[in-house]
């Protein structure tokens, strides 16, 4: 069995999982988590099969679901097979207010924005510019300095899927 984790963004899509080609996926378990101590989340998710766009109304399978903070929602009562190029994908709202945290934690591929400068350069990284309120997607992990950042327009949902290669 297999896992990926991703964390959702805010008023987007996110996708969660695509099949690579000539792979056939059964989907075993989906969970969302609100990872937030206060508060709710709300999510869509779509399973889109290959070429087609995201649709609410014809790939949206859970639509408009709140998750109040601390809750996980299990979708395991139904197995899924994806083929070739078949995508699980979210909507989630609202973007939550991260606490900002060293630049030394961030990863590679998510979103940030400066807060301080210290003496980090974050040009080095992706960002077009060392100034507090840039935003940019994190490269070339890890990174050193003193400044500080949030992540950009997330959610606090998390969302894990498993599945088989069959």
């Amino acid at each position: 069995m297999a896992i990926v984790n991703q964390q959702l963004k805010s008023n987007t899509f996110t996708t969660a999982l695509t099949v690579p080609a000539g792979k056939t996926y059964a989907i075993t378990n989906i969970l969302v988590c609100n990872t937030g101590t206060s508060g709710t989340a709300d999510f869509d998710m779509h399973l889109v099969p290959q070429g087609e766009p995201t649709d609410n109304f014809d790939t949206r399978v859970i639509n408009n679901l709140t998750l109040p903070a601390g809750e996980t929602f299990t979708f395991d009562s139904e197995k899924i097979v994806l083929d070739e190029g078949d995508s699980v994908v979210f909507f989630a709202d609202p973007t939550f207010n991260f606490i900002p945290v060293n630049a030394t934690t961030m990863k590679n591929g998510k979103d940030y924005e400066i807060v301080t400068t210290g003496t980090t350069n974050y040009t080095l990284y992706g960002a077009s510019a060392s100034t507090p309120g840039v935003t940019f997607t994190m490269e070339n992990a890890p990174a050193i300095g003193t400044g500080t950042v949030t992540l950009s327009e997330y959610t606090n949902l998390v969302v894990t899927v498993s599945y088989l290669e069959v």
